[in-house]
């Protein structure tokens, strides 16, 4: 994954993102806490799992990203997730998909549970995107069949 240093304020970012998880309606082994960082602060995020409709969760890291836009901030410069050691694959396709949509140059730093610090690149992760260009055309990706 991505090859950043992680500094001092990496680190506050995150110890905030793992105060935040404590929000998190979810079981403690799927809590997660998260900021978009922006030129302004940072803007929280926490795992909603609905028991009655699991499919209408969402994770930490989406939630932080739209309270951004939310916020009016398109210039997102990083994005910080701390969860639980066993909490699974993260971030999810819905995730990459959010922030490829709305941050796709910020890089993410993810902590699980005392673990190190990662940066996660979202290139690296997503190397051939479907989407829209920047024209607004629509395109599969290049390995799809012709």
């Amino acid at each position: 994954m991505g090859q950043r240093p992680v500094t001092a304020q990496d680190r506050e970012w995150l110890a905030t993102a793992r105060r935040l998880a404590h929000r998190s309606l979810a079981p403690p082994a799927r809590c997660a806490g998260a900021l978009a960082r922006t030129a302004s602060g940072g803007h929280a995020g926490v795992a909603i799992e609905l028991d009655t409709v699991p499919g209408l969760s969402v994770c930490a890291e989406q939630v932080a990203l739209s309270a951004a836009r939310a916020a009016g901030e398109a210039d997102i410069r990083a994005l910080y997730l701390w969860l639980p050691a066993a909490a699974g694959a993260h971030p999810c396709g819905r995730c990459l998909q959010v922030w490829r949509e709305l941050a796709p140059q910020a890089p993410l730093w993810r902590q699980r549970g005392d673990g190190q610090p990662e940066c996660l690149i979202l290139a690296e992760l997503l190397p051939d995107p479907f989407g829209l260009d920047p024209a607004g055309r629509e395109h599969p990706p290049s390995n799809a069949a012709s």
